[in-house]
């Protein structure tokens, strides 16, 4: 069984050396306070005068040494010299503490608004996300069966449609229920992230260049309308490679990413993914030759609902959502979202995951950026 030993004692003369430090503070304390409701020269000519009192009677015990006997004319001009001397440096420190003094009372009182505004921040977050996931529910429901039944219809499942219109309706109301949905499902991903509500997803190894290149095909009927080529450049030594995350959520990175490439690149443009790997982590970048973005342009791409404006992002619909979830998913992954850009030279996004998400490690080959 451990002993704890109990502190010593302090002694009569530590204790009596605490007594008076405790009194001399507040002393201290108290000729500030008076001293506060003074004006300044008011309270400069105090503090001279306690300095003269204390020059004339440092000199009036130096009497007592023999040969060091003060006469009047010491005591008149040890009082001019203290007058002089004092008067300056206590004028400034007094307007110096004062000002501290005020300052500290200004940062006191912006510190509690600070505290509110941040509680009222707190407050509307909460309130906000709870709106965006109950209104997620409500729109989800009548959503999935708008998409259902437009499903049924477009596909004629239950007997043929009269007017082939109907069908091309029915088509049209089906994409734009879906691309709804995933609206939907965006800010509602986005909001529990933001929240820190996220459902904790348990992480697993999986084959990362077989879903690279699944959502490669996924976008390939944007790229063939956009007239934009899409390409893999992977080593064959790192096909066989595993990351350990949450596969949903990187796939969702990714395809975002890949989406945005394709968008914002001109027709005759090309998008690469490639793979580097090194020590200390795995980098999947995803580069294009599209308009390019300034540092002010990469801030605004990354703030939700955030949309850079130029003339190619006004020919595409979107809500900006796209690079902040990406940014917020890769965050929770423990990873990092490294974008490189210029106006007119292109944009290289890079998901960077760290080393011990990588199954298994291999030799370095490329730094990641």
């Amino acid at each position: 069984m451990a002993v704890v030993s109990e502190p010593p004692a302090p002694t009569s003369r530590e204790a009596a050396v605490r007594v008076a430090t405790q009194h001399d503070g507040l002393a201290l304390a108290g000729l500030s306070r008076r001293l506060g409701r003074l004006s300044v020269p008011s309270a400069t000519a105090v503090l001279v005068a306690i300095a003269i009192v204390g020059a004339l009677a440092l000199h009036w015990l130096l009497g007592f040494i023999p040969g060091l006997e003060p006469d009047a004319g010491l005591y008149i001009s040890a009082s001019i010299v203290t007058i002089l001397v004092a008067t300056p440096i206590v004028a400034y420190a007094q307007n110096l503490i004062r000002s501290l003094r005020d300052s500290r009372r200004v940062l006191k009182r912006m510190t509690e608004r600070l505290a509110v505004a941040l509680d009222e921040a707190e407050r509307a977050s909460q309130a906000k996300s709870g709106f965006v996931a109950n209104m997620s529910h409500e729109l989800r429901t009548p959503l999935n069966a708008i998409i259902g039944f437009s499903d049924l219809i477009r596909n004629a499942t239950l007997g043929p449609v009269g007017n082939a219109r109907y069908l091309d309706y029915a088509r049209d109301i089906h994409d734009s229920g879906a691309h709804l949905l995933g609206i939907i499902n965006e800010i509602l991903d986005l909001a529990k992230i933001e929240s820190g509500r996220a459902p904790p997803e348990k992480p697993a190894p999986f084959a990362l260049v077989p879903m690279l290149e699944q959502a490669v095909r996924v976008t390939a009927p944007l790229a063939q309308k956009q007239d934009v080529a899409v390409s893999v450049d992977i080593a064959a030594e790192h096909r066989n490679i595993e990351l350990l995350a949450v596969e949903r959520m990187v796939r969702q990175i990714v395809l975002n990413i890949l989406s945005n490439a394709v968008k914002f690149t001109p027709g005759g443009g090309s998008v690469q993914l490639s793979l580097d790997l090194s020590d200390s982590g795995l980098a999947v970048r995803i580069a294009d030759t599209g308009i390019g973005m300034t540092a002010e342009d990469i801030k605004v791409a990354l703030t939700p609902f955030g949309q850079v404006d130029n003339a190619l992002t006004r020919q595409h619909a979107g809500t900006g959502l796209g690079l902040p979830l990406a940014k917020a998913m890769m965050e929770l992954a423990h990873g990092e979202l490294a974008i490189k850009s210029a106006p007119g030279r292109g944009t290289t996004v890079a998901m960077i995951f760290p080393g011990n998400a990588v199954m298994p490690k291999a030799p370095s080959l490329a730094a990641a950026c």
